[in-house]
């Protein structure tokens, strides 16, 4: 008789040092780690500060318990331009070379570790302003490139900056653009995606599209499904993308599930914004594990 199905796995998106390791012991399988009150500008770096307090909370007598889990750590240096500014993720020089100081700081720093999977998340778009193309948004391979390789050995997650691109590529009709957008991300040598499907309503809104996404991303790059994604609507998450989870995973379900597999994305922040929701990260485990 074959194994039961594993359950997707699950990422939390944590604001403080505090909450990656309450996740981890809830039961997270990673923690995405932004500054502490950047959720309503959707997240952004924190400073290195941050993993030190990281790592001294996980190692102080007697530790909760020491971190296991990977880290992926945002590398985002401003949130949402005015309305009359550039599109969010097209940056300015200034911007990138900020994004490439805070990756060299906290990658000298010591306290990120390649072997627990530890990695950056970011996004860096551009307009295309080719006559053809009206100005329209796309993935800066060059600049995207270089950051990766800035990384290396650390891997990097491209961010919900991919939102936009596969939006646009979904309302041209242009089902092959999703695959070449995917392409690009493996072509600048990313690890994996965040993404909700488009730039419209929560991943559950976008199913269709996660799943194209998930066959053009399958065997080569990790597809991370986040946006709007509770314990109450886990579910359909859960029963459209688990096929893709599996088929990715096969005998080595647990080891594929850390590199090209499919994942669930939750902030489960409280009510208030103010941090950590624990009982909704137990519930989203308890649904997920169903």
């Amino acid at each position: 008789m074959a194994p039961p199905p594993l359950p997707l796995p699950l990422e939390v998106a944590v604001f403080s040092p505090a909450d990656a390791l309450a996740a981890q012991a809830l039961g997270a399988a990673r923690v995405e780690l932004n500054r502490l009150g950047s959720y309503p500008a959707g997240g952004l770096t924190p400073p290195l500060s941050a993993l030190a307090a990281l790592a001294s909370l996980s190692s102080s007598p007697p530790p909760p318990q020491p971190l296991r889990i990977p880290v992926r750590v945002m590398i985002r240096p401003r949130g949402p331009p005015p309305a009359d500014g550039e599109p969010d993720f097209v940056y300015t020089p200034a911007e990138l070379d900020a994004m490439r100081a805070s990756m060299s700081e906290l990658k000298a720093s010591g306290f990120m570790s390649v072997e627990r999977g530890d990695g950056f998340v970011f996004g860096v778009l551009r307009r295309d302003n080719s006559s053809s193309s009206s100005g329209k948004l796309e993935i800066d391979v060059e600049a995207c490139k270089e950051l990766v390789a800035l990384a290396h050995p650390v891997p990097c997650v491209f961010h919900r900056a991919f939102d936009p691109v596969v939006a646009a590529a979904v309302g041209g009709g242009g089902g092959g653009d999703v695959v070449a957008a995917v392409d690009a991300l493996v072509a600048c040598g990313f690890a994996g995606v965040l993404t909700a499907g488009g730039d419209a309503g929560g991943c559950l809104d976008n199913l269709g599209t996660l799943g194209r996404i998930c066959e053009a991303a399958a065997g080569r790059i990790e597809v991370v499904a986040g946006g709007g994604v509770r314990h109450h609507n886990v579910a359909g998450a859960t029963a459209a993308l688990a096929r893709y989870y599996a088929e990715q995973a096969g005998e080595k379900a647990g080891e594929t599930a850390g590199r090209r597999g499919v994942w669930v994305h939750s902030a489960a922040l409280k009510p208030d914004g103010s941090g950590m929701d624990e009982e909704e990260v137990r519930k989203l485990l308890e649904e997920l594990a169903r």
